[in-house]
């Protein structure tokens, strides 16, 4: 989340549906009608916690498969470590 050019996407995204789903005067124009909230948020919300849940598990992973040599370089060991580190 150090990155504000992607932070200021997401939120902008997420506004920009927001507005296109829930505002009456861009149903006519677009052919669109409003959805009720938990049909726009519950189906997402499953996506949303496996991604979480993946990608914290993957930085466990991660975390547990480096080691700092005495120099102060990273070494990586194990099968994550190597696949998925950027």
């Amino acid at each position: 989340m150090v990155n504000y050019y992607a932070n200021a996407g997401l939120v902008f995204e997420t506004v920009l549906v927001g507005i296109l789903a829930y505002a009456p005067f861009f149903n006519e124009p677009l052919g669109t009608r409003q959805i009720a909230f938990p049909h726009f948020a519950v189906p997402s919300f499953s996506f949303f916690a496996v991604i979480m849940a993946y990608d914290e598990v993957r930085k466990v992973f991660l975390r547990n498969g480096m080691t700092k040599s005495r120099r102060g370089r990273t070494v990586i060991h194990g099968w994550v470590a190597r696949n998925t580190y950027y």
